[in-house]
């Protein structure tokens, strides 16, 4: 029996720890029944149980709740499907909740040594200042070298805000060079900082989700508050230089459709926002690659964030059929 996800299959049985991501109680023909969606690091799955006590365990069972499930892989709607046939709570301490999300490639350590190559790459000494201030806070630099990139799209596991920042910071240090005009270091710290809000966006609780603040404010904010109140502490900091760092994370999603409080108006904020769609968008398609290879499809499915289909078959060699 396999607890991974991606290779479940018709049939086949399903045996291990899981959190609930969402949980129903639903009765059809006079039965009660269960409907689930669960998910570990290898991705997740809807399911139903139809044992005589679902209206037991649903008193007992919560989201975020992390269960031990015994199944049988299904298809429903041309879907994988998880057919429960035992649920039951975990025991404190019989796993870790970090065990049930996904990871990324790369250590915190890996990590932040690339972070303080950055760091260090700045000649500026204000915004160098601001950039090592920033990161100096240990709760803060943990978070960001933890937490994900998004909930779901790009960057969905442990480390990818990290990663996705360390790739923009590097195609913005290589486009830079392109063009005579652009402030290397404002540009650069603008990468760095660009989403360091969604610390306070996101939140860990058996998987990814926003916290209240989050969704009230959304991360651009809650970086600008960040960088706004880290920035007051440092005497003599110039008011003009903030305003460009502010607006580089106000403007890097482009346009309000896209969640942006006002469109780039620099040649460094140009830059990022370009950088920054790139990397999500690349590696939001990485991550459809990956899952959707192994079902031997032409084609994905509808992507509807990108509003298309991507190509698979070019990907498709005899390691990975």
């Amino acid at each position: 029996m396999s607890d991974d996800l991606k290779k479940i299959g018709v049939g086949e049985k399903i045996l291990g720890f899981f959190v609930i991501r969402k949980i129903e109680q639903r009765v059809k023909e006079g039965q009660h029944y269960l409907s689930l969606e669960v998910g570990n690091s290898s991705g997740r799955i809807n399911g139903t149980y139809w044992g005589d006590d679902a209206q037991e365990l649903y008193k007992m069972l919560s989201q975020g709740s992390v269960v031990k499930i015994m199944g049988e892989g299904m298809e429903y709607g041309g879907k994988s499907w998880l057919s429960i046939q035992k649920i039951r709570l975990a025991e404190p301490n019989e796993v870790e909740i970090e065990q049930l999300l996904p990871k990324g490639r790369y250590s915190s350590d890996v990590l932040w040594k690339q972070v303080e190559k950055y760091i260090n790459l700045l000649e500026d000494e204000w915004l160098k200042k601001l950039a090592t201030s920033i990161f100096s806070d240990s709760e803060f630099r943990d978070k960001f070298l933890t937490y994900p990139a998004a909930k779901l799209w790009h960057g969905a596991y442990l480390g990818g805000l990290a990663e996705h920042t360390l790739r923009v910071t590097a195609v913005c240090k290589r486009v830079s060079e392109f063009y005579s005009p652009c402030r290397h270091d404002l540009l650069i710290c603008g990468a760095l900082l660009h989403d360091i809000g969604k610390v306070d966006e996101l939140s860990i609780a058996g998987f990814f989700d926003y916290s209240v603040k989050g969704r009230l404010l959304g991360h651009t904010v809650l970086g600008v508050m960040r960088v706004v109140e880290i920035a007051s502490r440092i005497d003599g900091f110039p008011d003009e230089l903030l305003d460009e760092v502010v607006h580089m994370i106000l403007s890097h999603h482009g346009d309000a459709e896209r969640g942006a409080a006002i469109r780039p108006m620099t040649i460094e904020a140009i830059i990022l926002h370009h950088a920054d769609l790139l990397d999500s968008q690349a590696a939001g398609v990485e991550h459809i690659i990956e899952k959707e290879l192994p079902k031997g499809r032409q084609f994905s499915k509808y992507i509807n964030l990108l509003n298309r289909f991507i190509y698979l078959d070019g990907y498709r060699n005899e390691t990975n059929e």
